[in-house]
């Protein structure tokens, strides 16, 4: 079994388990080698993070918490040649949802590259995910990469959306659009609201997003400490989250969020029902930009599906570029035991 592979001697070939007292410094190396071009602000914060755990070496093991394991946060497989790691494959479990298990950072280094190493690597992880008890897998691939989206294919996943994410430079200068309709009103949203938007949510969102997205009740309410601290951070300019509610009569029809990011880049999104998304997806990001212009001048993204082509349509007018698409995929490896 996958998690029986004895860790051999440190010149060996072939594959073991990932162990993050001495690896990570050389899993760091292969992700930026292997994904460094499409990694964004926050995939370079966990890059730099990764790197820090690496300095901690052998002291992971005292920093653990009693009855844990070094690798109980983060486990994975690598592939050795003659004492260098040259492949990898991360695994982490969800925490919200115990049996998904995430699979990332699939990298093998060139030279080393269709020889079979990332399909056993993948074979491995599987196999650990199931002895884990796990029910799914889930992982992220680029659309244009042909051959490892093949090889997931291959190995039993489907694809559930594409991920489009959008970027530019400087926060754009423009000017507020009229709202399309008489009779609708946008508000910001408030603790009070936190119902609305979960139902919002379930109206608005496609069964496939609401899998990849799923998010519990409690992650629709906020402390009294939220509000008071929003205000300060409006008062002082610093980081914050901006989110306007779309109502038509008393029914929440959409959501737009602006967030301000002091020292990284800013971040906008939007949430509409279906049959609003053509007439309302510009002027509500535009609400957002126009919010952030008042802000620091700092780059802005935004993270998009495939069923909001008309808000990816209307950040391209803005002058948004495509930073990276990304094809979500899955594989069912048991069923829950409430659906046997």
């Amino acid at each position: 079994m996958a998690s029986m592979i004895l860790t051999a001697s440190e010149h060996r070939s072939g594959p073991r388990p990932l162990d993050i007292r001495r690896d990570l410094g050389q899993v760091a190396a292969l992700i930026e080698e292997a994904f460094g071009p499409e990694l964004d602000a926050a995939g370079w914060a966990a890059l730099r993070e990764l790197r820090l755990t690496a300095r901690l070496g052998p002291v992971i093991g005292l920093l653990a918490a009693p009855g844990h394991r070094p690798n109980d946060f983060l486990n994975g497989f690598v592939w050795e040649e003659h004492g260098k790691i040259v492949g990898n494959v991360t695994i982490q479990r969800i925490p919200q949802f115990p049996t998904r298990f995430i699979i990332a950072n699939v990298a093998v280094k060139e030279r080393y590259r269709g020889q079979g190493i990332a399909s056993e690597l993948m074979r491995m992880a599987l196999e650990f995910i199931a002895e884990q008890g796990g029910t799914w897998a889930v992982l992220q691939v680029r659309e244009d990469n042909e051959i490892a989206r093949g090889m997931y294919q291959r190995l039993g996943f489907a694809e559930i959306m594409v991920e489009h994410r959008l970027r530019i430079p400087a926060t754009p200068a423009i000017s507020l659009p009229p709202l399309p309709a008489s009779g609708a009103a946008l508000r910001m949203l408030t603790d009070e609201d936190w119902q609305a938007i979960r139902a919002l949510l379930s109206r608005a969102m496609p069964e496939r997003a609401r899998w990849w997205l799923p998010t519990r009740s409690a992650g629709f309410r906020q402390n009294s400490s939220f509000f008071i601290h929003r205000q300060l951070s409006r008062l002082l300019r610093v980081g914050h989250k901006m989110r306007w509610g779309l109502f038509f009569g008393d029914t929440l029809k959409g959501i737009i969020d602006a967030e301000v990011l002091t020292y990284n880049e800013h971040r906008i999104d939007i949430l509409l029902e279906p049959q609003l998304r053509q007439a309302w997806s510009q002027p509500l990001l535009a609400r957002a930009i126009y919010y952030l212009a008042s802000y620091p001048n700092r780059p802005v993204n935004a993270i998009l599906f495939d069923y909001q082509q008309p808000a990816i349509d209307a950040l391209d007018a803005f002058g948004f570029k495509p930073f990276v698409t990304l094809v979500n995929m899955r594989k069912r490896l048991a069923k829950p035991a409430s659906e046997r």
